[in-house]
């Protein structure tokens, strides 16, 4: 039976454009012969910067085993402060680069500046608060640029000098030392003209010096401005004063380089002559050096040009784009280079591969549909010397892997295309799924990968809308307020109820909403306010109640006092049980809290019941760690196969008497965290991701973002289990009504697979046990999917169908991406048990991150299944992997996948819908006045949508070329 089914798009917050994008630097080669430890061929982080001030990161997610496509998912957004409310520059640095190969998040620092502001920022990257900042003269900062030995900073100002800074090295009790002034050869610059700003800075490649100890270090010698005067200088930096070196100690200016001007136009358009006319300045945006020493620049006529580094003469010319070429990338070993600005075009340069080749345009894309004002490649460029003598040079960098281009602007979409050199052999792009590997995804031939501009990512709670289904409300998020708005039923329309400015100290991280519409919650980084909405004829009228005040008064936060009054109560993810007695706070700091609100016919009492601290794992003074599907241990142990936790006493007699506990547990003396990298880890806990409540009130799923899920009983406030450390934290979790009398957990991955924990019988299903394997089919359609789903809600059981004892019905769900809704009905036929799922006497338990039957049969070689059966399943997977298409584009298969309609339990809608928000459901008109059950079609979904032509016409207007015939 069908469903109403609402458009909402009166959310009219306008997301932010995106100016800054980088990868995670990798260090230079080691200087000894020695050989280092290879870098993995996994991707990068990539940080992107908003000119709100808000930082993303994104992490690259990918399964082998499911045969999905790997994407970069937002993982965390951190909030910008009052202080510091923009960002138009940030640069990362490798917190000690001596001693790290591949750096992962909490091995780099992060630097910010602003336009408006005079401090160069230093933010943490796991909470998003300022640790330091640092007075800047002549502010606002106009570029910044970290040394390749990540031991100094270069930032000009309006000031005609350069400034340095200078990094300390980390300690043992101080891993982000304080910024220093520079060493004294580095106090002294040349001076430029006093009307000449400097608008970009790179650092050459580094030399190799050898020191008379006898051992050898990386020394910065070479510097390059490009600057607003019509040219680019080149500068020497001097080596350390020892007492034995003569000449200058300061920074000197070696040369400058003048690009072409532009004449000035006279009257009524007419060339100008004699003392009216003149030449307009041109500005050198962008700069960087190639491993030869070639410098590259891009200017405000558009042109790109190559420069030989000896007698700055021009060596190449490419009059590339229609407007200002802004933003200039260097591929990996820097055989390429990308450019693009407002003209919307992302251009690719390659250099020839033979000696002394030159360079090509190979390529002109339209990625944006706005100015593009950042661009950045993984791997990232590493500017060693090509005749430097060494085992590690560039060519190992990311060795594996094509290249990646990241490319954002006014158009707020971050978007990963697949950028290889044309004549780079074949390799697997991280963008790709595993058996397109052979293929060769130049930047050319493929496809763009463009992400949604106002996702949560793997954060939930920070979506910009939260539904109240049965009040029938819509609370969206902005900046540092909330509105509401209620729909009607029908074609009645809608009405706003109310809007809310806060007094924060950042944005706000994280919202929810009750089901009745009673209470609110909204959260910042320091602080989580909780309201009652009390309905009035004009609307909604909030009423504050102590939520701080009852935190610092609980006995059962003793501990947490001195936590809770330096760095507050914030929390980044909420939710309220579904009858609106009690809210869950997962804190900033890791703890969940479970609040009550009792209230009488005056006021709400505000009590704290219980606090979940998510230690470690321990039973019985064991460290229970988790495990991955291929029978590696997530955290460095190869362990079983199986992989069933169970957390209780009597459910580990439970598990020892089927024989599966002995093969369950990895062991540890020691009590300590590891990363999955196998780096030990000391107290930084991370950010709970999701939280989810069942419809009865009694299961409470919580998730962070290193992948751990625990699943507590809300009844007895008591731990129920522990699942095993997930390769990617959860999407969502989400308790679903199915028609089964055991309750169970969906958990949906960044790579769109979906998994069911069976509370009772604390494991996963397998999926390859699931009756005639129509959940199989739907994993293998929804893991082809080209961009991350980003939820999932399942509908309610008191709005579904009567369900016998038996446990008859349905269980239906709504998933959704950027531009595609996903229905699903899953029956009990689907969750009934066969023999299949036995394997070797045992019912398997680990959990199905893969859609297909090989996970299982891989284990004893047939799985337990016969000859033709297993011919069977090969044939019908060859068939809808036919039938569902592999287009590049996230919609290009979906529309075949409509048309056939071969399966009734799922349907994709891919051609309806863009840049959706998020998806609820909403209580009939019947059952909001009070019933008790409502009949299948009293159930209405709201889907919220913000296109891009919703609010492109508050942006600053696009450049256009009325050229025929070209783009």
């Amino acid at each position: 039976m069908s469903v109403p089914l609402h458009r909402i798009r009166f959310y009219d917050h306008t997301p932010s454009p995106i100016t800054a994008i980088q990868y995670t630097p990798l260090p230079l080669p080691a200087p000894s012969s020695t050989p280092s430890q290879t870098p993995p061929a996994h991707p990068g982080d990539c940080i992107i910067a908003r000119e709100n001030g808000h930082v993303e990161i994104w992490k690259h997610v990918s399964d082998k085993q499911v045969d999905s496509y790997g994407n970069w998912v937002l993982y965390k957004t951190l909030p910008p402060t009052l202080t510091h409310p923009t960002i138009s520059q940030l640069a990362l640095v490798i917190r000690d680069p001596l001693n790290c190969s591949t750096p992962a998040l909490n091995d780099l620092r992060l630097f910010t500046s602003s336009s408006d502001s005079g401090d160069l920022v230093e933010r943490c990257l796991f909470t998003g608060k300022i640790l330091q900042t640092y007075s800047i003269p002549s502010a606002p900062i106009w570029s910044l640029a970290v040394a390749p030995t990540h031991d100094l900073l270069c930032l000009s100002t309006t000031s005609p000098n350069l400034h340095f800074l200078s990094i300390p090295p980390p300690t043992m009790f101080d891993p982000s030392p304080s910024l220093e002034p520079p060493p004294p050869h580095l106090l002294r610059t040349d001076a430029l003209p006093s009307r000449t700003r400097t608008t970009s800075i790179a650092f050459g490649p580094p030399t190799l010096t050898q020191l008379p100890d006898g051992t050898a270090e990386w020394r910065n010698t070479t510097l390059v401005t490009g600057n607003s005067d019509s040219s680019w200088r080149k500068w020497e930096i001097p080596a350390p004063a020892d007492g034995s070196r003569q000449g200058p100690n300061r920074v000197v200016l070696k040369g400058r380089a003048v690009v072409e001007k532009v004449q000035k136009a006279g009257r009524g358009g007419r060339k100008a002559t004699g003392a009216a006319g003149g030449q307009k300045q041109t500005i050198v945006w962008s700069i960087g050096i190639l491993p030869d020493g070639t410098v590259a620049t891009t200017d405000s006529l558009g042109s790109l040009i190559f420069w030989d580094p000896l007698s700055l003469a021009q060596r190449q010319h490419f009059r590339a784009h229609k407007a200002d070429a802004m933003c200039l990338a260097i591929g990996p070993g820097g055989s390429t280079v990308f450019t693009s600005g407002p003209d919307q075009r992302v251009c690719q340069f390659v250099r020839a591969r033979a000696p002394g080749g030159e360079w090509v345009l190979v390529s002109a894309k339209r990625l944006h549909a706005h100015d593009v004002r950042a661009l950045a490649v993984w791997p990232p460029y590493v500017p060693v010397p090509i005749t430097t003598d060494t085992k590690h040079g560039t060519s190992t960098v990311g060795a594996g892997l094509a290249p990646v281009l990241a490319s954002g602007g006014w158009d707020m979409s971050p978007t990963f295309t697949p950028a290889s050199h044309p004549s780079s052999p074949p390799l697997p792009s991280p963008l790709a799924r595993p058996s397109q590997s052979q293929t060769l995804p130049t930047f050319e031939s493929t496809h763009p990968r463009r992400m949604g501009y106002l996702s949560s990512g793997l954060l939930s709670s920070s979506s910009p809308i939260t539904f109240s289904p049965s009040a029938r409300l819509v609370v969206g998020k902005r900046a540092r307020g909330v509105g509401i708005w209620r729909v009607h039923p029908n074609e009645n329309g809608w009405e706003k109820l109310l809007e809310m400015e806060l007094r924060l100290r950042t944005t706000i991280i994280a919202t929810t909403i009750s089901e009745h519409g009673k209470y609110l919650a909204v959260s910042d980084l320091y602080e989580t306010k909780l309201f009652k909405l009390v309905p009035t004829s004009s609307g909604l009228k909030p009423t504050r109640l102590p939520l701080l005040p009852a935190l610092l008064s609980s006995p059962l936060l003793h501990h947490l006092n001195t936590q809770l009054t330096t760095q507050g109560c914030g929390s980044t993810s909420m939710v309220f049980t579904p009858d609106g007695g009690r809210v869950v706070l997962g804190l900033v700091t890791g703890q969940v809290l479970i609040i009550e609100l009792a209230e009488d016919e005056e006021n709400v009492e505000v009590e704290v019941v219980k606090c979940f601290e998510r230690k470690e794992r321990v039973v019985r003074g064991r460290v229970i760690k988790g495990k991955n599907v291929n029978g590696t241990g997530v955290n460095g142990n190869n362990t079983a196969p199986d992989i069933d936790v169970s957390m209780t006493e009597k459910a580990e007699e439970q598990e020892s008497n089927s024989g599966s506990e002995s093969e369950s547990e990895s062991e540890s003396d020691s009590p300590s965290t590891f990363h999955s990298n196998g780096a030990h880890k000391q107290t930084q806990n991370e950010w709970i991701s999701t939280l989810a409540v069942s419809e009865d009130g009694q299961w409470l799923g919580v998730a962070d973002l290193e992948g751990r899920v625990e699943v507590f009983n809300l009844d007895s406030l008591q731990l129920h289990s522990t699942l095993p450390t997930l390769p990617h934290p959860p999407t969502t979790l989400s308790f679903p009504s199915l028609p089964s009398p055991s309750p169970y957990l969906a958990i949906l991955s960044p790579t769109n697979t979906l998994s069911l924990y069976n509370l009772d019988q604390r494991r996963f299903i397998p999926l390859p046990s699931l009756g005639k394997g129509e959940l199989e089919k739907f994993g293998n359609v929804l893991s082809k999917m080209q961009t991350p789903v980003m939820g999932m809600v399942w509908r309610p059981s008191r709005f579904s169908l009567p369900v016998g004892p038996r446990g008859d019905g349905e269980g239906k769900a709504l998933l959704w991406g950027t531009d595609y809704l996903v229905t699903l009905r899953v029956s009990r036929d689907m969750l009934h048990p066969t023999p299949n799922a036995h394997v070797n006497g045992e019912v398997a338990s680990m959990p199905n991150h893969s859609a297909s039957t090989t996970t299982i049969s891989s284990i004893n070689g047939k799985g337990g299944e016969s000859k033709s059966s297993r011919k069977k399943r090969a044939r019908e997977a060859r068939q809808a992997k036919a039938s569902h298409g592999q287009g590049e584009e996230g919609g290009a298969g979906v529309g075949r996948d409509l048309e056939e309609k071969k399966e009734e339990y799922y349907k994709i809608i891919g051609d309806r819908f863009k840049s959706i928000l998020s998806v609820g459901w909403l209580v009939g008109s019947h059952q909001s006045q009070g019933e008790e059950r409502g009949e299948e079609g009293e159930l209405e979904v709201g889907v919220v949508e913000r296109p891009w032509g919703d609010f492109v016409a508050e942006l600053p207007g696009v450049f256009w070329s009325g050229s025929y015939g070209s783009s």
